[in-house]
């Protein structure tokens, strides 16, 4: 069993994008057309970003779908405006804000913006249908028609794996016992509005669900925006069933950073997400 659930090569091999060098004819092809059509010798895999260097300090930006090299074109602007702060984060954004992707893995360093981002596209691409009026004025008539599509609510769920000696047993409801995990997700939320006051009027109308591991099975989630976090510490077992958790027209965001295992039964290789990330980047 230990040798059982691994992958071959380490987890910082299974990138998600590529450097490539290009000579001037094509980032000239590419910014006059639009595109750019794909070579073996490119070797890029679908959905791969693709950070192309030319000579004369020319540079693009793109993503690789069925054999085009296509530029990034998606941004978080509207009533949540989010600026990219390198390439990273620019190509972390298009996977999150792409519905044709149904299925997003984001790992990196402490504090490199993963949860920040994969919440803010969440609330971002959140159907914020008409809210009952609160007070002397009403949310709905702030809110433009064309932001009321998107997902019908965001799920949120992480790993209970605490870090260190745990605390013991917490007193009070579900929603109390959760609230300890949950505080990296109200720092963001507290970081990017200043206010909590929207957050929690979307927990309490069911837009914004917390949905603890333990409990997850059985359900399916249609329509929905599903965030894992700290998604480094699940064994494949448990991220297989939140996997097969999702319905109709359904997103899935797995959040994580290898260098940050606390459980003592997994390393780098044996880790859900990297088994996840190894299995998935063909497809």
């Amino acid at each position: 069993d230990y040798l059982k659930d691994r992958v071959e090569e380490d987890i910082d091999q299974l990138c998600g994008w590529k450097q490539i060098s290009m000579s001037p004819q094509e980032i000239q092809s590419f910014y006059d057309d639009g595109k750019l059509t794909a070579t073996e010798e490119h070797r890029l895999k679908p959905n791969q970003f693709v950070i192309g260097k030319g000579m004369a300090q020319q540079s693009l930006l793109a993503i690789h779908k069925k054999g085009k090299i296509l530029p990034i074109k998606r941004k978080l602007e509207g009533l949540i405006q989010v600026e990219p702060r390198n390439a990273e984060q620019s190509f972390a954004l298009e996977a999150l804000l792409d519905p044709s992707i149904p299925l997003v893995t984001l790992t990196g360093l402490a504090g490199s913006g993963k949860t920040f981002l994969a919440l803010m596209a969440a609330l971002g691409t959140l159907k914020n249908g008409k809210p009952a009026p609160r007070g002397k004025w009403n949310l709905s008539e702030v809110i433009p028609d064309e932001f009321l599509t998107g997902y019908d609510r965001v799920v949120i769920s992480r790993t209970l794996q605490p870090v260190g000696r745990d605390l013991g047993y917490l007193p009070g409801t579900l929603e109390d016992k959760m609230q300890p995990w949950l505080m990296p997700i109200l720092d963001n939320v507290r970081h990017a509005f200043k206010d909590m006051s929207y957050f929690n009027m979307m927990i309490e109308k069911g837009d914004i669900e917390v949905a603890p591991i333990p409990y997850i099975r059985g359900r399916t989630f249609n329509n929905s925006i599903l965030i894992v976090d700290e998604a480094q510490n699940a064994t494949i077992h448990e991220l297989k069933t939140i996997i097969t958790r999702m319905g109709v027209n359904s997103k899935i965001i797995l959040l994580g950073d290898v260098d940050q295992i606390d459980t003592p039964y997994i390393d780098r290789q044996s880790s859900g997400l990297s088994i996840v990330i190894d299995k998935f980047q063909d497809s």
